[in-house]
C-alpha cells in the first residue's frame, strides 16, 4: 500500500488498492480507515508545505496529479462500502421470514430466532452505513479546507468543479 502514496504520478486515474475493496474490510473498517487516514496525511494535511514548493502556474498540474487521484481513491473506497451496505439491506429485505413457512408446534422459537438474526444483520448494516456517512462528511470538510488553502496559495478557481469534471471523464 505504501507504493500507492509514493510512486511517481501517472496519467492514469488512481483508484483505491484492489486488495482493500473487500466486504470483510467494510465489515471491519479498520484497514479502510487506515488507508483514508494515510491518504489524507500524504495529500491534504500537508498541502501547505507542498504548495510552498510550487510556482502558481504549477498548481493545476499538482492538483490533477497529486490531489485528484487521492480524492478519487478515497471516494472509491467509501463508495464501495456504501454499495456493500445497500446490498446487505437488499439481502435482509429479501429474507424476511414468512409465518406460513414455520411450524410453531415443532419449534415455537424458530421464527423469533430468524427475526433476531435479521435484526443483528440490520444492526451490522447500520453500523457500516454510519461509518460510511461519517467518512463522507470528513471528506467533504477536508476537501473544502484543501480548496481554501489552494485558493490562498495559488489563485482562485473552482477546484471542486474541476475535480468533478475530472472524475466524470
Amino acid at each position: 500500500m505504501s507504493d500507492f502514496f509514493y510512486k511517481k504520478p501517472s496519467t492514469q486515474v488512481s483508484v483505491a488498492p484492489v486488495e482493500l475493496l473487500t466486504s470483510a474490510n467494510c465489515d471491519d473498517s479498520s484497514r479502510i480507515r487506515a488507508f483514508l487516514r494515510l491518504s489524507r496525511i500524504a495529500t491534504d494535511d500537508t498541502i501547505s508545505q507542498h504548495l510552498n514548493e510550487l510556482k502558481p502556474e504549477e498548481c493545476d498540474a499538482y492538483f490533477n496529479k497529486k490531489i485528484v487521484p487521492q480524492w478519487q481513491a478515497r471516494a472509491h473506497a467509501i463508495q464501495f462500502c456504501s454499495d456493500y451496505a445497500k446490498r446487505l439491506e437488499e439481502e435482509v429485505a429479501a429474507s424476511k421470514p414468512n409465518p406460513a413457512n414455520y411450524d410453531l408446534r415443532t419449534n415455537p422459537y424458530a421464527m423469533k430466532d430468524d427475526l433476531d438474526k435479521l435484526e443483528m444483520q440490520n444492526a451490522h448494516r447500520r453500523t457500516i452505513e454510519n461509518w460510511v456517512s461519517n467518512e463522507q462528511n470528513v471528506e467533504k470538510i477536508i476537501r473544502e479546507e484543501t480548496i481554501k488553502i489552494f485558493n490562498n496559495k495559488c489563485y482562485y478557481k473552482d477546484w471542486l468543479k474541476q475535480f468533478k469534471e475530472t472524475i466524470s471523464e
